[in-house]
This record gives structure tokens, sequence and C-alpha cells, in this order.
């Protein structure tokens, strides 16, 4: 498969060097591929929300490739698995699925990559995991501050270049105080390349349920986060950020996104060549393991990653790191963690690869109780 190397920013990088090369490295075999293809459009109504649309036609054909009949959704019943104190066996019938999506000025078609991806790992994900019968999806951003000022300040280089969006829709829209917090999942994307309206996430929470509508529509929405976020990238703090307590809270913004009695799927995406992430790659999964209450194997991490060794790498400096620290990372999970290339073209193929991984966690997993 032949791809384009991602563009790095223009804000604290330099210029990028874009290459075609063959990628995909990953920590499982490739066993099966897919093709899906669905964008999951989404139009903003009258009131400002979304109304998620799905080409039938693209959906189908995702769902064929990954052997998943049509037009499959999240149409699952909700049950709590209870405790092995039951007599239960082992394995868990709820997820916890958590997307870091680098909202830096390079990550336009790395987002678009992303968001026609999804569909075929969800199909996936539900042939694989025929128990699980709950799950949360929650999408966040690595930005800590943004670009786009409120109001902007028209004096600003950014706000034309990052806030034009949308008649300077990031300028003026009304945000809700956990629109700006990262770590915080996105419902209102907003900045050059982003959706540019509040997503119609049901439920009130900032995450998609099993019965959400247009589940890929929505994901859409809110996974296009746009490019106006900060150059200072830091996928890691904000993984820790959103399953920290102080989110986690039950009135807080990610108030019951995670649960002990699910697995945690960490997927984070970035093509930063730097490292401006605090703290190291020992204190990232100490963070995460000690919000699963000790237990690092009720936890997947997949990376989509500059891959130099495959020609994927971004900026101009020698120096750069180019994903090292996240490689380093994710080889720490062992078989729970799995490391592909963010030059990809299509993520599928990537995503299909981490099913394995998936599921072996899910079947193993002892849910406390």
């Amino acid at each position: 498969m032949t791809v384009l190397a991602a563009c790095g920013d223009d804000v604290g990088r330099g210029n990028t060097s874009a290459t075609t090369q063959v990628t995909g490295a990953t920590t499982v075999p490739v066993t099966t591929t897919t093709d899906a293809t669905s964008t999951g459009d989404v139009t903003p109504t009258a009131t400002g929300t979304t109304t998620g649309t799905s080409d039938p036609t693209t959906s189908s054909s995702a769902s064929n490739a990954s052997g998943v009949s049509d037009g499959a959704k999240f149409d699952l019943g909700a049950s709590d698995l209870g405790g092995n104190t039951t007599g239960e066996p082992a394995g868990c019938k709820k997820v916890d699925f958590l997307f870091v999506i680098d909202n830096s000025t390079s990550m336009e078609d790395n987002q678009d990559a992303l968001i026609a991806s999804f569909p075929g790992f969800i199909d996936a994900i539900k042939t694989a995991l025929v128990d699980v019968t709950d799950y949360h999806i929650m999408v966040v951003d690595t930005d800590a501050n943004g670009r786009c000022a409120q109001p902007c300040d028209q004096n600003d280089p950014d706000y034309v270049k990052f806030c034009a969006e949308a008649n300077y829709h990031a300028c003026t829209t009304p945000l809700d105080p956990c629109d700006t917090i990262r770590g915080a999942g996105v419902l209102h994307p907003v900045g050059s390349f982003a959706s540019n309206f509040k997503c119609n996430v049901t439920g009130g929470n900032r995450y998609m349920l099993p019965d959400q509508p247009d589940l890929y529509g929505t994901f859409a929405c809110v996974a296009k986060v746009g490019t106006a976020g900060s150059a200072s990238e830091r996928p890691m703090n904000a993984i820790q950020e959103a399953i920290s307590e102080n989110l986690n809270y039950p009135m807080g913004c990610n108030g019951g996104f995670l649960r002990d009695d699910a697995i945690l799927v960490i997927t984070f995406i970035s093509d930063d060549p730097n490292d401006p992430d605090q703290g190291t790659p020992a204190d990232w999964k100490a963070s995460i393991v000690a919000a699963k209450n000790g237990d690092e194997n009720a936890v997947v991490v997949l990376g989509l990653i500059p891959h130099p060794e495959l020609g994927c790498t971004t900026g101009n400096d020698p120096n750069a790191v180019q994903g090292a620290h996240w490689q380093e990372f994710i080889e720490m999970w062992g078989a729970h963690g799995i490391s592909g290339s963010v030059c990809e073209a299509d993520y599928a193929p990537f995503f299909l690869q981490a099913i394995n991984a998936i599921d072996q966690t899910c079947e193993e997993f002892n849910p406390p109780g």
C-alpha cells in the first residue's frame, strides 16, 4: 500500500517532508483486510446541533469488507455484568473506547482517515466481541489552550489562519466550560477544518452510548476536531486527564465514562515529531493502570504515530524523536499494545489487526465484584 506522509505543523516545527512509503507496523500479524470508506457526513440543523447522515453505500461496503452484515450499527442491548461472585465466567461485557486525536494544523487528512476507518472497526468489534453489550465511546483532543480565543483578537495572526471557518464560528459561538478543557470529551469542535457546530451526542454525556442514533455520523462530527489546536501536542497528557478523577467524578466533564467493570481501549493519533508531553512513558502507564485499579491487563493501547523506519517522518529537525517516546510507551503494554504508522492513507487494516488484542483482553478480563 502506498501512502503519503502526514505534514507536520507549520507552527513550531518548520517545513515538513512528504514521502510515499509502504507502512503498517503493528505487533499483531495481519489476518484480515477491509475497505472501510464511510465518512459519516453530518449536517448542521437550525438549532446548531447536528443530524448525522451516513452514506448507506459506503457503510455497506465497509461492513461487507469486514465480514459483517450490511448496515450493522450499535443496535445492542444494555445489561450489567454483575460480578464473578455470582458464578459468571470471566470476560468483559463492557468496553470504554477513548480516542485521543491530535488537533494541530497538520492533521486534517489524518482525522479524515480515522473517521473513514471507524465504521469498519466498530463492525468488527461487534462481530468479535459477541457478548459485549455496553459501550462508551469518547473523543478528546490534544490541545492545551487552542489558537481561537473568545472573542477573537483580529490583530492576532491566528485569527484568520485557524479561526475563520464557518464565519468565525470559533470566535463567537457560546462554548461550555468543558469545551475548553483538554481531556474533556469533545462535543463542539471549533476552528479551521473542524465540524464547527455542536454534535448531537445523546444522553447528556460527553461520550456516546450503544443507543446513539447514527453512531458513524456522530463520531465523524466529534472526531473532526480540526486544526486550530496548539502546536504543542500532548496526547499522553490528554489520556491522563481524560481518565483522571478530576474529570470522571459524577459531576465532572467525563462523569461516568470510565468504569471499573469495563476494559479500556485507548486509541491515540498524532504526527508530532517532537516530545512536548510532560512525564515519561512509565509515568503515563502508571496513571492509566492506577485509573484501572491496578489492573494493567484491562487496558489496550493503540497508537498511530510516526515510524521513521517505514519512511513515516514529519518536520525537518534531524534531532526530532519521531514518535520514539510513544513507541516505548506502546511496547510497555506487551501484547496489549499495537503500534501503526500515522502516515497510512487507510487505517482500517491497523484497526482490524487490533481486534485480536481487544478480543483477548476482553476474554481474559476478570471484572471486580
